[in-house]
């Protein structure tokens, strides 16, 4: 059984799906859990409901693409609970444009939210991570960054592709006090499991992730998509963020 008593988890995007069942999955495993999030009544709602299962929580709105913001919420979560052991970098999101459709603004949103979100988080537990050691920082991008997204815009691919590689090079600077890996949803009811992928799925991922059953995983990269990248169809290369809206 996976023990989390005693430690700290931020979840970002923590309103909704991946998010909301992540911090759900963490909170069962006795951690302390900060929901963040842009939508206030259904980020507070997430940490109510934890609450009520004996949860410790605390509710924070916070714009990831806002470093000012994204400092004033690790600072709260600090001020509540200590320290910070594991981060999830979990909010993101994506418009439905063609490279022919995407303008500048669309272009830079996405690699805001997609990209510098996670890496604003990561700054900013970072001195605390580093000061007590063993860290755990978990990046959710795609399967959309390991091919291209449909559904999505070229910003999503490229922010997701872009994640994977901040992964590697902050695991690569910050060993051993700080494990940074990356986790990529997907599916397909082609692929060999024969069905998309759910939040619980993303949630028992990062559970594995931040537990100490990958003590000596590190720069990794967990592809959760039941096999389906192993036999795409165009529409199956990128399925993962049906649960997942413009959250910041």
């Amino acid at each position: 059984m996976i023990d989390l008593s005693g430690e700290t988890a931020i979840v970002t995007g923590a309103a909704q799906g991946f998010g909301a069942e992540t911090a759900t999955r963490l909170g069962e495993a006795g951690a302390n859990v900060v929901v963040v999030d842009v939508q206030t009544e259904k980020g507070q709602g997430v940490a109510d409901d934890l609450a009520q299962e004996g949860v410790e929580t605390l509710f924070v709105e916070c714009d990831v693409t806002d470093r000012e913001s994204v400092e004033e919420m690790v600072a709260a979560a600090e001020e509540r609970f200590g320290s910070v052991e594991i981060l999830v970098n979990n909010a993101g999101g994506s418009g439905g444009e063609t490279f022919q459709e995407i303008d500048q603004e669309a272009w830079q949103f996405g690699l805001d939210l997609n990209l510098t979100g996670p890496f604003n988080c990561s700054k900013a537990v970072m001195p605390g991570m580093l000061e007590h050691g063993n860290g755990r920082i978990v990046n959710i991008s795609s399967m959309a960054g390991r091919n291209v997204t449909v559904n999505g815009n070229p910003s999503y691919t490229a922010s997701k592709w872009g994640l994977i590689g901040l992964t590697k090079h902050a695991a690569r600077d910050l060993g051993p006090d700080i494990r940074v890996n990356a986790l990529c949803p997907g599916g397909s009811p082609r692929g060999p499991m024969g069905r998309f992928v759910e939040p619980e799925d993303v949630a028992n991922g990062v559970l594995y992730l931040v537990s100490d059953l990958s003590e000596f995983i590190d720069g990794t990269i967990l592809e959760v998509d039941g096999g389906g990248h192993l036999n795409p169809s165009a529409e199956d290369l990128d399925l993962d963020y049906s649960e997942v809206e413009e959250d910041s």
